[in-house]
C-alpha cells in the first residue's frame, strides 16, 4: 500500500471495549471471525476505505475457509454500508487469470495505473519471501509488537541455548495475535523454548504427508497444519508439538482428534502433543498454567530440570 502511496491504519486497543459489549454477527463462528466486526467498526472515521480480499485459494488447488470468503459481506450487514470495503477476490486455482484479475479490480477501486498496482504487488510477493526466510528468527528474537516490521533488527537463532524447542502449529491469526492468544509465543520464550512453526516444513513435504492419508483435505490450510504435525512427528526433531485454534473453528475441530491419535502412533516415540483453544474468555492465568505443565512434562522426559 505504501508503494502506491496509501497511508496504512490499524485498529488500536478500542476493540477490547467493543468486544466486551458483545458482537451479534458471527455468534455461530471461530473467535478471529468475530473480532474483525470490531476491528472494523475501530476503523469507521479514521480510512477512507478497508482493504479484505475474498481469499478463496492461495496455493492454487485448495480452498480456504468458506465463512471468510462471505466475511465481506456480513461485515457490510454489521457496519451498515458506513465503511467501503475492497473485497476482490483472490482465486489463484485460476492461475495467473486469477491475479491479474484482483490486481486489476485494486486499479479500478484505487484509480491507481494497473503497472503499479502490479509493481506494488511484486514488492509485497518479495516481503512475504524475505518474511518467511527469516521467521523463525523473528519469532524467537522479536517482541510480537515487531514481528511483522522488516527492518527490525534480528539475531540468528544460533547464538543462543534454548531447553526445549517447541512447534507452535495454526492458522496464522491464530499464531500471531498476541490478543487471540494471550502472548503465548512469548510466554514459551520466557521458559526457555525455542519456536518453530510449519514455515520450516517445506511444501512439497507437507504435500507428500498429507496425500498419503485415506481422505481428502479440502482446506488450504488444514493441510498445511496436518501435513506440518506429520512431518515433525516423523523426524522427532522438536521436544513437543502446540497446536493452536480458536473454540467453534468446524476445520480444526475436524483434525483434532485424528492429530492426537497419529502423534500418540508415531514410530519415533510419542512426542507430547498438546491443543489450546482460545475465544474472548481465555484467560492468560489459564494458558500459563496449561503452557507449564506441558513444559513440566518434556523436561520429565527430555531430563531437563532447569
Amino acid at each position: 500500500m505504501r508503494e502506491l502511496e496509501m497511508e496504512v491504519v490499524t485498529s488500536d486497543g478500542e476493540v477490547q471495549q467493543i468486544l466486551r459489549k458483545g458482537v451479534t454477527f458471527y455468534e455461530d463462528s471461530c473467535f478471529p471471525l468475530k473480532l474483525l466486526i470490531p476491528h472494523s467498526q475501530n476503523l469507521v472515521g479514521k480510512v477512507d476505505a478497508l482493504f479484505l480480499p475474498r481469499l478463496i485459494s492461495l496455493d492454487g488447488r485448495n480452498i480456504l475457509c468458506p465463512k471468510f470468503r462471505g466475511a465481506p459481506d456480513v461485515l457490510r450487514l454489521a457496519l451498515k454500508d458506513t465503511l467501503e470495503i475492497w473485497d476482490g477476490v483472490i482465486d489463484l486455482r485460476q492461475g495467473r487469470k486469477g491475479l491479474e484479475a484482483f490486481l486489476l479490480d485494486m486499479a479500478k477501486r484505487s484509480g491507481i495505473d494497473l503497472k503499479k498496482v502490479g509493481r506494488a504487488y511484486q514488492l509485497g510477493e518479495e516481503y512475504y519471501q524475505t518474511f518467511n526466510r527469516e521467521l523463525t528468527d523473528r519469532i524467537n528474537t522479536l517482541g510480537a509488537d515487531k514481528l511483522f516490521e522488516l527492518d527490525s533488527p534480528l539475531r540468528s537463532t544460533a547464538e543462543r541455548d534454548y531447553r526445549f524447542t517447541l512447534a507452535f502449529i495454526g492458522r496464522p491469526y491464530n499464531l500471531f495475535d498476541p490478543f487471540i492468544n494471550k502472548d503465548l509465543l512469548a510466554l514459551a520464550q520466557g521458559w526457555g523454548a525455542k519456536i518453530v512453526t510449519s514455515h520450516i516444513i517445506p511444501f512439497h513435504e507437507r504435500e507428500e504427508r498429507v496425500s498419503s492419508l485415506s481422505k481428502e483435505i479440502y482446506w488450504e490450510t488444514a493441510r498445511e497444519i496436518v501435513g506440518s504435525i506429520l512431518s515433525f512427528v516423523e523426524h522427532g526433531n522438536v521436544d513437543g508439538i502446540v497446536f493452536v485454534t480458536s473454540f467453534k473453528c468446524g476445520i480444526d475441530a475436524l483434525m483434532q482428534e485424528f492429530l492426537k491419535r497419529t502423534v500418540g502412533r508415531s514410530t519415533k516415540g510419542a512426542i507430547p502433543f498438546m491443543t489450546l483453544t482460545f475465544d474472548e474468555h481465555t484467560a492468560v492465568e489459564g494458558v500459563k498454567t496449561r503452557l507449564e505443565a506441558f513444559l513440566d512434562l518434556i523436561a520429565q522426559r527430555t531430563g531437563d530440570g532447569g
